[in-house]
Order: structure tokens, then sequence, then C-alpha cells
């Protein structure tokens, strides 16, 4: 069995995940944001993982795209990823 790679999310209240994302390097190059949020919603209690379209995730000061691969993001095993979400409206005055 391979090493298994993990990426530590930081909440909406400031606590710490630790997602099991795949076990190899093959895997971790592939894995893609929306995936990433899918094993998230998964450890969300209640209906919080419902709506995963509210939540945006942020690496370093890049915002993740769905579609991207975190290893565009250079995102590796023990990276952590912060999980803000998205308010509607918001006008700048």
């Amino acid at each position: 069995m391979g090493k298994l790679f993990q990426v530590i999310v930081n909440g909406f209240n400031g606590e710490k995940m630790t997602i099991d994302l795949c076990n190899t390097e093959e895997q971790m190059q592939s894995m893609t944001v929306l995936q990433l949020k899918k094993k998230i919603a998964e450890r969300l209690p209640g209906r919080a993982g419902d709506d995963m379209n509210t939540v945006r995730l942020i690496f370093t000061t890049k915002e993740l795209v769905d579609e991207s691969t975190l290893a565009s993001y250079g995102v590796q095993h023990k990276s952590t990823i912060q999980m803000v979400m998205r308010v509607p409206g918001g006008v700048l005055l």
C-alpha cells in the first residue's frame, strides 16, 4: 500500500479537518478541487455539506476552481486549505 495523501482544511469556525485524498502520487496529481469538495461535504454534519456551491476553497492567495487539479495550484501532502463561505450580493461603496 502506498502513502496516504492528506490535506488539512480550516473550516468556517476555525476547526481543522484532515481530509484523506488518495493513496498514490498519480491519483494525487489528478485529484480535482471538486473531488476535494465532495470529500469535505461527507465530513460536514447534517445539511451543511449539501450545498457546496457556496463554499470556496483558498490555497495561498488563490481561489481554487472546481475543474482544476489540486496539483495545478501546488497543493501537496499536508497542505493547508482555507474554506470560506461565499456571500451573495455585497456591493462595495
